[in-house]
């Protein structure tokens, strides 16, 4: 599928759209908790008979998201060229395509949407502005061994954690090398970062090991000092088990996945814990097997689960809002079979690794405005 970013900042199909809609100035964290009891929190979104979009919650509620696009290859954000055409005529051979192998983390600024690679130990980039894609981290200066987590700042400054050096590499936004932090022996394995807007506050998620205590998350300013160090393992609060991601909240707020204790711990910029949220198990706001993390401009809390295979979404409180996604068996819009990291960029619009399919689904907020008319162009053409 051809994608082109359009001036409204929506990803677009290569067809004509309708006129944009305003974005809704108010964050839906209003919405009380009983929309999951009104909706089940189902994980099954609308899909429209037409073949149209796919809506969570499910019609006839008001939806709060949509399906936009898929993002699979560098080829899908290219128009065919005559040549390429004829070629594959003439040989039923299509084009080669440069894609990610086995894509993990994600991280989305400015049009441009970041996906580490552990198998290729890369980053690839789709670069949805300029219909083209390119990769980094090959090269002498910046090269990568085991890319892991990835975040992005406001500059659009690229952080990747380089799980089989034990350091974070720091690159612009078209992926020249700029910084190196070491993390040397004081990181077990670190698998995950999380920045500011401003790029002064840096957090690396360790996970640690079976056999370490060294669950932690290191704090570091933008020159690569350490400010602090966050936890030990264990299961009392401030304490991780098997810690794999954190986001930062546009209020600096922490957000650390703490995946084997199956909660989210939540910090203030100074490192003081505030709070935690989630529980083990298979019911709303639960988690069995939580692998991303991200937080959006307005607050909201995306947490990507293995197990359910959809993405849940909290409010600043740590109460469920919406299931965004489906557990599939066969590849399909929003369908996944192993989702992985998440990350949202400064337009609300929502993104989702799927490690088995390759794929990076795009899911984008709706409006208020959007949303009551989806409700009612649904509800006009009913009989």
């Amino acid at each position: 599928m051809l994608l082109r970013l359009a001036p409204d900042g929506r990803l677009r199909k290569g067809t004509p759209a309708p006129p944009p809609m305003h974005r809704s100035r108010l964050p839906f964290v209003a919405v009380p908790i009983a929309l999951c009891v009104v909706i089940g929190c189902s994980h099954q979104a609308e899909v429209r008979r037409d073949g149209g979009a796919r809506y969570w919650p499910a019609l006839p509620e008001q939806p709060r998201f949509v399906h936009e696009a898929t993002l699979r290859d560098g080829e899908s954000l290219r128009p065919e060229g005559e040549a390429d055409k004829l070629r594959r005529i003439a040989t039923g051979v299509a084009a080669a395509v440069d894609a990610p192998r086995k894509p993990l983390a994600v991280a989305a600024a400015h049009g441009r949407v970041y996906v580490t690679d552990t198998e290729a130990r890369r980053v690839f980039v789709f670069d949805l502005a300029r219909r083209r894609s390119f990769a980094f981290g090959v090269r002498l200066q910046g090269e990568l061994v085991k890319p892991a987590g990835i975040a992005v700042d406001a500059r659009g400054d690229v952080y990747v954690v380089d799980a089989g050096a034990r350091r974070l590499l720091v690159y612009d936004a078209l992926g020249l090398h700029k910084k190196t932090i070491e993390g040397g022996r004081d990181w077990v394995r670190p698998t995950g970062v999380a920045v500011d807007a401003s790029g002064e506050a840096i957090y690396v998620v360790d996970t640690g090991g079976i056999d370490s205590d060294a669950h932690r998350v290191h704090a570091y300013d933008a020159d690569g000092r350490r400010r602090f160090v966050l936890g030990r393992r264990g299961a009392a609060p401030g304490e991780f088990n098997l810690p794999v991601d954190a986001a930062v909240a546009p209020d600096g707020t922490l957000y650390v996945l703490d995946a084997g204790n199956f909660r989210v711990q939540v910090f203030d910029r100074d490192g003081r814990w505030l709070r935690a949220f989630g529980a083990a198990g298979n019911g709303f706001g639960q988690f069995a097997r939580p692998r991303g993390i991200a937080a959006d401009r307005s607050g909201l809390v995306y947490v990507a689960d293995a197990s359910f295979g959809n993405v849940q979404v909290f409010d600043t409180q740590g109460r469920l809002l919406v299931a965004l996604g489906e557990r599939a068996a066969a590849d399909a819009p929003a369908g996944f079979a192993l989702p992985a990291g998440v990350a949202v960029d400064e337009a609300g619009r929502v993104y989702v690794v799927d490690q088995f399919f390759r794929k990076v689904e795009v899911l984008r907020r709706l409006s208020d405005e959007e949303g009551r008319r989806v409700v009612d162009a649904r509800a006009a053409v009913r009989p």
